[in-house]
């Protein structure tokens, strides 16, 4: 009886570690950022809009392009619109997790900005989709945020 507990939790440990070893690495889709943005603006959803380098998405939302595997970030070229697409996919979900949560302290705080600062914009960035799935992070923040949240869970299948 002894042997089979120990063998039970061996069992059990060597799976758990397992599953923490795989990580993002076996995701069940890859997304291409770049081609969903260009899915996206065939929309005609966004303004013109502008990459941002890996660089700038780190100072502006403190992203570490070492932990992620891509970042496609475009924002508005006239800074005071507030549409923007980000896909961030990282090396492992706990990162990702973490990433949602610097995402979503950043925009609120851009909302409360832009509630003073530009309320015409308020409306559409207070109701930005932040969207976590497994390794990768998602923020769009457009007039019809659904019509492009649609082809992300399309490109999630």
């Amino acid at each position: 009886m002894q042997m089979t507990k120990k063998l039970l939790v061996v069992l059990v440990v060597t799976a758990m570690l397992l599953l923490v070893s795989v990580g993002c690495k076996k995701a069940p889709v890859s997304i291409d950022g770049e081609a969903l943005y260009e899915q996206m603006s065939a929309l005609g959803q966004f303004p013109e809009m502008a990459r941002r380098s890996d660089s700038a998405v780190y100072d502006y939302y403190g992203i570490d392009p070492a932990e992620c595997k891509q970042i496609v970030n475009y924002a508005s070229a006239d800074g005071l619109m507030t549409d923007e697409f980000l896909l961030v996919e990282t090396n492992d979900p706990a990162y990702a997790e973490e990433v949602e949560t610097m995402l979503k302290n950043q925009i609120a705080y851009q909302a409360e900005t832009y509630r003073e600062y530009m309320p015409e914009e308020y409306p559409k960035i207070s109701n930005a989709r932040i969207e976590r799935n497994g390794c990768y992070v998602l923020v769009i923040i457009a007039q019809d945020v659904d019509a492009l949240y649609r082809l992300y869970t399309d490109a999630l299948k």
